[in-house]
């Protein structure tokens, strides 16, 4: 039960932290893309910086699953796992991504982080992919 409650906790300030950091993000873009006058140049580093913003969020998930793998939480991950931070980075892309491709698998109650996090890539995915609509939208004139 204490490992619920811990992956509980977890899976909201991870919730928290990834949508305010993505918050933080586009806030600030739109507000350097008001400044700037090149159109493709904007597009560009709307692309850039959403790809950035999902690699950081995706490298914090990683870190989380990496502690809890070396802490004596009885959660891990699965697989053909050696250890180090790339496997946990890699999980968490996966898991990020709805990709689950399956060679990588969490145990115990890291599935309910593994799962929000999932939850949390597709949103934060389809909100980038908004945001980037609603640029080229505005500024893309053919």
């Amino acid at each position: 039960m204490e490992e619920v409650v811990t992956a509980t906790l977890v899976s909201l300030v991870m919730v928290l932290t990834t949508v305010t950091l993505h918050y933080v993000t586009l806030a600030g873009l739109s507000d350097l893309l008001a400044k700037l006058r090149h159109v493709r140049g904007q597009i560009l580093l709307v692309m850039m910086v959403v790809f950035l913003v999902h690699m950081v969020e995706v490298t914090l998930y990683g870190l989380v699953y990496w502690a809890m793998d070396r802490s004596d939480v009885a959660m891990a991950i699965g697989g053909n796992v050696s250890g180090d931070f790339l496997d946990h980075l890699y999980f968490s892309l996966a898991c990020y991504t709805s990709l689950g491709l399956g060679d990588l698998f969490p145990i115990g109650a890291l599935r309910l982080i593994a799962g929000v996090e999932a939850l949390n890539g597709l949103i934060m995915i389809t909100w980038s992919a908004s945001f980037a609509f609603l640029v080229m939208q505005r500024r893309w004139h053919f």
